[in-house]
């Protein structure tokens, strides 16, 4: 650990401020008039004023010997020209370097100290009068009062990030907060998780068995597993054994089950058949199952079946196609049911009956596809922006995310909901897998008794990243018509990229499928050769004319590593991307125009959603911040430095981030180093992602282990509210007994997903 060291002095120059944070590099005059560079993030500071800063020498490659900046507070010690030069700045309007003098020759040094304590003290200085004694009376508490707030901050042994989030969220009363319930800022303040607000719980002097400490670790628990793991409930052994080892295993069971049940009784945690339900999550279940019953058993538009098998038979001379029988009865089930599903992998034919049910639709309804009246009463959505334009492309009809379709705002809620409800008359949701249980509530609940609803999605695929399994479970509960399609279409047949995923779902790869070298290839790999072999195979790419941003993409199961997401987006970055002057850096984060990027959090002001991909344009300054220009889609976004957290390179990317796209190519490494994520559906949703071309690297005995490890079932219990009693028996281990508790919301989470640490 290296050594601390204090030093003092007066910031008498400003090299350089961010304008989105309190970073700042200075140069400190000390008390024998040299100078040194410090860096750091803290508030303005007084000009002219002593402080004294604790941090390390570090050598910078480049400016050399600097100081960096753990925490400071003001010196006792001030000198006559300094307060001089303080009292006298724009700061304190009206006062001269005449008055004060003044000040100083009459109070002292300690001017500040008296002043503060009674301004009366004022009235003795020659040529105060009470307008300058009030506006520097006021102006010197408003100053104290955050700088206060700062230095005891600091004085908790915070870090100057986490002292910057404090202050931004809660201003002067931010130590105070702290104080009271550091537990608090688990929930209200980005980047702290109970181990962070534990720590800074026990150096306040909160007892390890309070309580308040108790019930944190409760709520903390039960939301972070069920999360982290995509469950909506806990069984009492499993979260009693979480909370344990979250706390050390330091307080028994006996000490912790009775506020447990305090927090039941008063209805903060919900309690049901044995299973503990965290509140948000139970009132999301119980509404969206309120929502599908209410939805199915209302009133439809019933038309005679002989006019939907003769629009089926107009449609099919209309378009110049000939249905399937199955796909005829998906058709059929749809149009004739108020609430149905179809589910089916790659190559069974979705697209085609999804064109077809539109169509079907407008023949029965006499409303041509594109009309006014037709875009009035027919909604299409997907959870995704990339889903929802590929579904676009496929039915010619504009399909939008389920976000907009819901009117996401700026609060995080929607302005269709259950008191607003949408005016549709049919709902067509595709890639139903990857909406999770909140959600799927939201939309459903905004829904008129009398839409008809169609689902559309692969239950093979990766569930939700959020909690829930809705697809699965609403195909489980069997009072939904279902049309499960297994049959892989004649045009698809010759594509080994389908091939190949219907191989992985019957666990039974013929590996003379890479031999054939049209589709899919395979190459030998391990952790080390990878992003060498990454190169050479995208140098050939770029050599032929490909594009890094919209030609190929590569998809991982891991950030971190040799072998991650993180460590081949930098490779990709600095080897791809020669840009040296257009340059964004923040912290860890860098970015260049050109850059290939990914949103990581929904965005209602500029319309962008989790998952979008885009192209950096430009560098800019707007208004002397820094901001980047990127497009997404075709849509200009100028993106604040300050939002740059929610964004991450792009040119590889997790799998469970690639859901409802598909890219032209795809390489995706499966190295026996990514072992805790090769399971089953991650390689099928891989593998499913890419249109023309599938490059595997790797080793074959990873495949093969990845394809027969299955993904366990989710614990949700949507399902039984829907009516199906059979419940299967719950195995009470956590399946990843190692959930880093420490790090959950902590800070250099970006690109973290709940499966990060799970599959």
């Amino acid at each position: 650990m290296e050594e601390r060291k204090v030093v003092s002095g007066y910031i008498s120059n400003y090299i350089y401020e961010s304008q989105d944070s309190l970073y700042k590099v200075c140069e400190l005059t000390q008390e024998d008039d040299t100078t040194l560079i410090i860096v750091g993030s803290f508030p303005h500071l007084e000009d002219g004023l002593c402080y004294e800063f604790v941090g390390n020498m570090k050598k910078h490659p480049k400016y050399g010997e600097q100081f960096f900046v753990l925490s400071y507070q003001k010196s006792n010690s001030f000198s006559k020209e300094g307060l001089i030069h303080y009292l006298s700045s724009d700061k304190f309007y009206g006062i001269g370097p005449k008055l004060a003098s003044n000040i100083i020759e009459e109070l002292g040094l300690d001017c500040i100290d008296k002043i503060l304590k009674d301004k009366d003290v004022l009235k003795k200085v020659y040529g105060m009068t009470k307008p300058k004694m009030d506006t520097l009376y006021q102006t010197l508490k408003d100053n104290y009062a955050s700088e206060q707030v700062f230095i005891r901050l600091f004085g908790f042994g915070l870090t100057a990030k986490m002292v910057e989030r404090l202050y931004n969220t809660y201003n002067v009363s931010a130590a105070n907060k702290v104080e009271e319930n550091p537990y608090c800022l688990i929930t209200e303040v980005e980047g702290f998780g109970f181990k962070k607000c534990d720590a800074l719980a026990l150096n306040l002097g909160i007892k390890k068995d309070d309580p308040l400490r108790l019930e944190a670790a409760i709520f903390y628990t039960l939301n972070q597993v069920c999360y982290q793991q995509g469950f909506t409930f806990l069984t009492e052994e499993q979260l009693l054994n979480s909370i344990l080892r979250l706390l050390d295993n330091e307080i028994a069971p006996s000490i912790i089950k009775p506020i447990l049940d305090n927090l039941v009784e008063n209805k903060k945690i919900i309690l049901e058949e044995g299973k503990y339900f965290d509140s948000y999550l139970y009132s999301c279940e119980i509404k969206t199952k309120d929502a599908l019953l209410k939805l199915a058993s209302a009133k439809m538009n019933k038309y005679p079946e002989e006019k939907v098998k003769n629009a089926i038979s107009y449609v099919e001379k209309y378009l110049n196609i000939e249905y399937t029988p199955m796909q005829k009865e998906a058709i059929f089930t749809s149009i004739t049911n108020k609430l149905s599903i179809i589910t089916g992998g790659p190559g069974t034919g979705k697209s085609t009956i999804l064109n077809g049910i539109l169509n079907v639709y407008s023949k029965l309804n006499d409303m041509p596809i594109g009309s006014d009246d037709f875009s009035y009463k027919v909604c299409l959505v997907a959870p995704t922006g990339r889903a929802a334009k590929r579904m676009s492309e496929t039915t010619s009809f504009k399909a939008s995310t389920i976000h907009k379709a819901l009117g996401y705002n700026f609060d995080g809620g929607f302005n269709y909901n259950e008191d607003s409800k949408m005016g549709y008359s049919l709902l067509i949701v595709d890639e139903t897998s990857m909406m999770d249980i909140s959600l799927a509530m939201s939309l459903f609940t905004a829904l008129r008794d009398k839409c008809q609803v169609i689902l559309v999605g692969d239950s093979n695929q990766l569930p939700s990243v959020g909690p829930g399994n809705v697809l699965h479970d609403l195909i489980q509960s069997d009072i939904f018509k279902t049309t499960k399609l297994n049959q892989i279409m004649r045009q698809a047949k010759d594509s080994d990229i389908i091939s190949l995923s219907h191989m992985v779902l019957s666990e039974n790869i013929d590996y003379k499928i890479f031999n054939k070298r049209k589709e899919v290839f395979f190459y030998n790999s391990d952790v080390n050769s990878t992003i060498p072999m990454l190169e050479k195979l995208l140098d050939g790419f770029i050599a032929s004319g490909g594009d890094l941003y919209s030609g190929i993409q590569i998809l991982a199961p891991m950030y971190a590593g040799v072998a991650g997401i993180d460590a081949i987006n930098s490779f990709i970055q600095e080897k791809y991307n020669p840009e040296k002057e257009k340059i964004l850096k923040r912290e860890n984060k860098l970015f260049k125009k050109n850059d290939k990027v990914l949103q990581l959090k929904n965005d209602s002001i500029h319309e962008i959603m989790n998952g979008d991909i885009g192209k950096i344009l430009d560098v800019i300054k707007v208004e002397e911040k820094d901001a980047m220009l990127i497009d997404f889609d075709g849509r200009i976004i100028t993106y604040m430095a300050s939002d740059i957290e929610n964004l991450t390179l792009a040119y590889c990317m997790s799998i469970h981030k690639s859901q409802g796209s598909e890219f032209e190519n795809v390489i995706m490494p499966i190295l026996p180093s990514y072992q805790i994520m090769l399971k089953k559906k991650i390689i099928y949703t891989g593998i499913t992602r890419a249109k023309k071309k599938l490059i595997l690297l790797g080793k074959t005995s990873s495949l093969d282990m990845a394809i027969h490890s299955m993904d366990y079932e989710r614990q949700t219990y949507l399902t039984q509210r829907l009516g199906k009693k059979e419940i299967e028996v719950i195995d009470n281990k956590i399946y990843d007994k190692d959930i880093p508790f420490d790090t959950f919301g902590e800070y250099d989470m970006e690109g973290i997903t709940p499966y990060s640490f799970m599959d």
